[in-house]
């Protein structure tokens, strides 16, 4: 069941109706972070209310509205899917897919990080503004709850998703999965249920390696049957590419102590950059 920091996220859903930002301001700790990946880290309430005002000005103006927000959340964790749309240069609306981290404490919001799809972005603003991931790893980690082990056990799972992927054996992920779990994955698609996923492991076992990609937790969150985490893709040099890192980030739901659905996304440029041939990019 879903818990009471639900109904607080879902104010951020809520205030599109008439876009009055500063409402949300009093949701906020006194000394809350909030990450636009525009604008960077709004530190305390001072710079979030200066940053809601913004919000005001610029927004109506711009045609932009935020749409199908999906929600999940307990008491101290929580994430959001959303669609951002607005009219591209030929007057086209153009979605522009997004999500969002929370952090609460004592009912009130002290983190959030809002991440969209950067290759969407440049459709909807060719030339604008690209959207920065990487700058918002770890900023929560301040804010991290003091919990004994098995106190918050879908932030235990993750971690123990970690411990086991750092190993190497992708196939020892898979008894994390509900039977009827859904594995969203940026390049293959979505997998759906506990065998499937198994099987896309085990593949994950030997591709990951030859792709000579590794992954580095940066910071997760987690509560009761809710969490997420921040992590970064590395992409080793080769004669066949640059090289490079990329952010990345997971939305999870968990269930009897197993993931029912993990929806892992990535920096697509990013990701893309560090796989260019050398030389390419001249």
């Amino acid at each position: 069941m879903p818990g009471p920091a639900v109904d607080i996220i879902r104010n951020f859903g809520a205030v599109e109706s008439d876009q009055r930002y500063t409402r949300l301001v009093e949701l906020f700790t006194d000394d809350a972070v909030y990450y636009d990946p525009f604008h960077g880290a709004q530190r305390g309430l001072g710079q979030i209310r200066g940053f809601m005002e913004l919000m005001e000005r610029v927004v109506p103006g711009s045609g932009i509205r935020f749409l199908d927000w999906e929600v999940e959340a307990d008491t101290v964790c929580g994430w959001a899917k959303w669609t951002m749309a607005g009219p591209g240069p030929d007057g086209v609306e153009v979605p522009v897919p997004g999500q969002s981290l929370y952090r609460l404490r004592d009912g009130k919001v002290c983190f959030v990080a809002d991440y969209v799809d950067p290759v969407a972005m440049a459709q909807l603003r060719p030339g604008g503004p690209v959207p920065n991931a990487a700058a918002a790893a770890g900023l929560s980690a301040p804010f991290a709850p003091a919990a004994a082990p098995g106190e918050l056990p879908a932030h235990d799972l993750v971690r123990r998703f970690w411990e086991l992927q750092d190993g190497g054996d992708y196939s020892k992920l898979a008894p994390l999965f509900a039977d009827d779990a859904l594995f969203e994955d940026p390049i293959f698609g979505d997998i759906v249920g506990g065998a499937a996923i198994a099987e896309f492991m085990e593949k994950m076992k030997t591709e990951m390696p030859a792709r000579g990609v590794t992954f580095q937790l940066v910071d997760a969150a987690g509560d009761q049957t809710v969490a997420w985490s921040q992590w970064n893709i590395v992409y080793e040099a080769t004669p066949e590419r640059v090289g490079g890192i990329a952010s990345g980030w997971t939305l999870h739901t968990v269930r009897d102590g197993r993931f029912t659905y993990d929806r892992d996304i990535v920096d697509s440029v990013a990701a893309r950059a560090a796989r260019v041939v050398p030389g390419a990019q001249q």
